[in-house]
């Protein structure tokens, strides 16, 4: 399997989740991923057309295809490495976005100070 193909199996499967998409009029997903020291989680935030927030986070069965994504990429990376966190944006037509991260563990991190910041920086990124 591909990195592409990895990636859009795991936007199927994120459009797929009724924990994900539950939101009535949504237009944007922003998830964020991380894969390390044996965990994996993926959540986020699903936006509607006024730019309303709701929280989401996927059923554990679906964190598969992160973990399918992760390894993908690992093993097409020359020096094995693998990615520390993703973050992945999907619109409701169907345009995808993707950024890695290699370096920083604190990137797209949420904390009581910044995650209102978080909130809005996400609803205003382009998919």
């Amino acid at each position: 399997m591909t990195k592409d193909k990895a990636l859009v199996q795991l936007c199927k499967d994120m459009l797929q989740d009724a924990y994900v998409v539950e939101q009535e009029g949504w237009q944007k997903l922003v998830l964020i991923g991380e894969v390390g020291n044996g965990g994996v989680s993926l959540g986020g935030y699903s936006y509607d057309i006024q730019g309303k927030c709701l929280m989401v986070s996927p059923a554990a069965s679906n964190l598969k295809s992160l973990k399918q994504l992760h390894a993908v990429m690992r093993a097409e990376n020359p020096n094995g490495r693998g990615w520390l966190k993703c973050m992945i944006r999907i619109s409701r037509n169907g345009e995808v976005g993707a950024d890695f991260e290699y370096n920083d563990p604190d990137r797209w991190s949420h904390t009581p100070d910044n995650y209102k910041q978080r909130i809005a920086e996400y609803a205003a990124m382009p998919v």
